[in-house]
């Protein structure tokens, strides 16, 4: 149970550090961090990425348009997609904001060994059915996206 604490402690202290300094949920960080390090994509190109559905990230980049950090327009390669990239404000916050958290989990999951993450996979969900949380709906980490 420590280590269970741990995990979500260290997500939550990030969540709300990110959230304080820069007024960017844990969520809109990810996504502004996707967008700077692959340039322009689509949507679904961006939820591919973040392991997504398409309306959680669509959700996510209203509101990163809304702050005026993303602009959306048509795809340079295919008039009827429409992109999504940062503006100078977001590349602003980019050149000062850490790797995102969530995005930081992703990448040291896909950096074990397939037998560790299936290991991992099984016990997840193993404590997932202890708890009865089966049918639970959840969001990203600590946030209200």
């Amino acid at each position: 149970m420590q280590d269970l604490r741990r995990i979500v402690k260290v997500l939550e202290d990030y969540s709300l550090g990110v959230e304080k300094r820069f007024g960017l949920t844990g969520p809109q960080l990810w996504a502004l961090w996707e967008l700077g390090r692959m340039g322009p994509c689509a949507l679904k190109d961006l939820a591919r990425r973040m392991k997504l559905d398409s309306s959680t990230v669509v959700g996510v980049v209203d509101r990163l348009a809304a702050k005026g950090l993303v602009l959306r327009g048509p795809d340079a390669h295919d008039r009827r997609r429409i992109s999504v990239v940062p503006t100078p404000a977001g590349e602003r916050i980019l050149a000062a904001a850490p790797h995102p958290a969530q995005g930081h989990l992703l990448i040291g999951l896909e950096s074990l060994e397939r037998g560790k993450i299936e290991n991992l996979n099984k016990s997840l969900n193993t404590l997932v059915e202890v708890l009865e949380a089966e049918h639970l709906d959840v969001p990203f980490f600590f946030a209200r996206e």
